[in-house]
């Protein structure tokens, strides 16, 4: 089963919410102009209940990817309108495919943000340079590292607004899986340090604590061959459980004989809310991964990017007063 994302009661919906209240204009959920966003990724709905994180459950987007997630944050339009499909993406003016974790690309987007507003991400994180496309970066070096340069760039610098990534559930869920004990801790010592700053910060910001996506755990890989391109015009670009494709040949048939659901483009641009979409995409309608680079990660116990409704469905809570 698939679960198709609800962009008037999700990531998109809320981002709009995000961009109207910080531009003054009038909201349905946030009550003030200056709002601080801590994004835990990888917190899915179930995993939220499972500490007993009470929120609202909304939806993400597809492909449920972070970088996805965020640049639609951030730039208040549906991944049917940015484009950012994935990490690994078409770069349509070059004519390649381009995996934004692992090198510089020409790929820009317009993001609501003004000139003192932040991003606060580890230093570490590869994503970090991506996101400095989309805004001020600032830093950080450990999980309390994080409240520590949050609190003091709000001081020195008052802003509008602050995004803040945590990359802790995702990251042990990637490597422990979605169900562990180290998963299900690293989510209650991640909500904890979320909620206790949000409590800092509800009287003078609305705080929203969120996630990008969630998590299944893998159970099997499929790795596609060179076989693939005698269906499809090009490679596959997206990830293991999104493959995008650009081809005039319908695919579907193909696709469908190891285990996936074509997406046409038509029924895409409906589900991404625009029509930068490719031709073709396929999703697992169970919890393998499909792996067609050779750099992609195959050591996962855990992982997203597809439409099962754990990857799709996400935490939402907004502390203010």
């Amino acid at each position: 089963m698939i679960t198709q994302p609800d962009l008037k009661n999700g990531i998109f919906s809320l981002s709009e919410e995000i961009k109207n209240a910080i531009q003054g204009r009038s909201t349905k959920l946030i009550e003030k102009d200056r709002v601080v966003v801590i994004l835990v990724d990888g917190l899915g709905y179930s995993l939220a209940q499972k500490i007993g994180f009470q929120a609202e459950r909304i939806h993400s987007v597809f492909p449920t990817i972070t970088i996805t997630v965020i640049t639609t944050l951030l730039t208040s339009q549906p991944p049917g309108v940015h484009g950012i499909m994935g990490w690994r993406i078409l770069d349509k003016e070059n004519g390649r495919i381009v995996n934004l974790l692992k090198e510089d690309s020409e790929i820009r987007v317009n993001t609501y943000l003004g000139e003192k507003d932040l991003i606060v991400s580890p230093s570490y994180n590869l994503a970090t340079k991506f996101y400095r496309k989309l805004g001020n970066v600032v830093t950080y070096s450990s999980p309390w590292d994080s409240v520590t340069q949050t609190l003091e760039t709000i001081e020195r610098n008052d802003p509008k607004f602050v995004f803040l990534y945590l990359p802790y559930v995702d990251s042990v869920s990637h490597r422990f899986g979605p169900n562990s004990v180290h998963t299900v801790e690293t989510a209650r010592e991640t909500v904890n340090l979320a909620s206790k700053l949000a409590e800092k910060l509800e009287q003078r910001y609305s705080v929203v604590v969120t996630a990008d996506h969630g998590h299944v755990p893998v159970e099997g890989v499929v790795k596609l061959d060179k076989d693939l391109l005698n269906y499809v015009d090009l490679p596959p670009y997206g990830d293991h459980r999104n493959l995008m494709f650009m081809s005039r040949r319908d695919p579907s048939d193909y696709l469908s004989a190891i285990g996936l659901i074509t997406l046409n483009r038509e029924e895409l641009t409906k589900i991404t809310g625009g029509p930068n979409v490719p031709d073709y995409a396929a999703v697992p309608t169970d919890n393998r991964v499909y792996m067609y680079w050779e750099d992609e990660e195959a050591t996962y116990v855990g992982t997203h990017g597809g439409m099962s409704k754990d990857e799709m469905e996400i935490p939402l809570k907004i502390y203010q007063k």
